[in-house]
């Protein structure tokens, strides 16, 4: 599962499915480090009822 304190503008998500890419253009600054200290958690980035994934 990705998190939004994970993301790093310019990455892009993808679906592995239907192939939508989505890039990152603005980081999250909500969050620390850890996932349970985000405000906005919990964060979901799906597509096709599957989870995106990031690009390699």
């Amino acid at each position: 599962m990705v998190h939004c304190h994970e993301l790093k503008k310019g990455q892009v998500l993808v679906c592995v499915d239907c192939g939508l890419e989505l890039t990152v253009s603005k980081e999250c600054t909500e969050c620390g480090t850890e996932p349970e200290a985000c405000g906005c958690a919990p964060c979901q980035f799906v597509c096709c009822e599957k989870e995106l994934t990031i690009k390699k």
